[in-house]
């Protein structure tokens, strides 16, 4: 499955990717899995394109790693998702930062990056809980600028959202229609102002179920609240397959357009030399 994310990836972009003596490109016959996984990244390149390998926005990039909370998420990734040590995690990140913080690049300094503590107690910081029914997945946004705004983005009725957020125990501080889907996702992945996306009549806004799906899935991953038709969405498909395929999308794209940030440095690592 992730083989195929991948390459959906790689072709989406206009790319093609060799695979033994096999190429994947945007021509090729695809299986059921990796046409979907090809639909969701077609889906995502149309919505945020990045012209010349470029993003668009440069909000909360600098060169290096500006905060410790772009570094935590990394090393989640490496041993979390790839299943490196900390050890290990710690050596691969050192090898491509430019700053020189020995504090930060050890077993140790991951450890304190990927666990909070507190009265004795541990626990995973990357395990969001919702605080409530109104804040989702907060944690999820709060390091992005301008994450201490409160806003709701409208598809459709204002009328219906405000009738909506006048039901909350706690409304939002502002609710403005919405600037059309690509322009809304933006805002969404850049900064944290965002609370909740708001849909009436959720068929009418989306060209596909596929935009629909990827248009849930960036907002939940960036831990924005989804509410379609007055219903809080929890995941982005019924299917649990299909939600993997979603959010495992969705953590490349997103990943490959910071790098376009220069947000992240690549280094190249050799199978043969590390195993990897």
């Amino acid at each position: 499955m992730t083989r195929d994310i991948i390459c959906a990836e790689i072709m989406a972009g206009g790319n093609s990717i060799s695979i033994g003596d096999q190429v994947f490109t945007s021509g090729s016959e695809r299986d059921e899995l990796l046409d979907r996984a090809y639909d969701a990244a077609m889906e995502r390149h149309r919505l945020l394109p990045t012209p010349d390998g470029k993003a668009k926005t440069d909000a909360y990039v600098s060169p290096g790693w500006p905060t410790d909370e772009e570094c935590a998420r990394l090393a989640h990734k490496l041993t979390r998702g790839m299943g490196y040590s900390q050890a290990e995690a710690s050596r691969i990140i050192e090898a491509v930062d430019g700053w020189e913080r020995p504090h930060v690049w050890s077993r140790q300094g991951i450890d304190r990056l990927l666990w909070d503590r507190s009265y004795g107690e541990k626990w995973d910081r990357f395990t969001y809980v919702e605080k409530s029914r109104t804040h989702a997945y907060l944690e999820g946004r709060k390091h992005l600028p301008c994450s201490d705004m409160d806003c709701m983005a409208v598809f459709g009725s204002l009328e219906h959202a405000n009738s909506y957020d006048s039901s909350l125990s706690e409304s939002h501080g502002f609710t403005f229609p919405s600037m059309g889907l690509a322009a809304t996702l933006q805002l969404i992945l850049d900064t944290g102002c965002i609370r909740t996306l708001f849909i009436s009549e959720s068929g009418s806004h989306f060209r596909s179920d596929a935009q629909r799906a990827v248009t849930y899935d960036l907002a939940l991953y960036r831990g924005v609240q989804v509410v379609g038709n007055r219903i809080q969405v929890k995941t982005a498909d019924r299917n649990p397959n299909y939600n993997r395929i979603l959010r495992e999308g969705t953590e490349l794209f997103i990943a490959l357009r910071a790098h376009s940030n220069a947000t992240i440095a690549v280094q190249s690592w050799c199978p043969s030399s590390c195993g990897r």
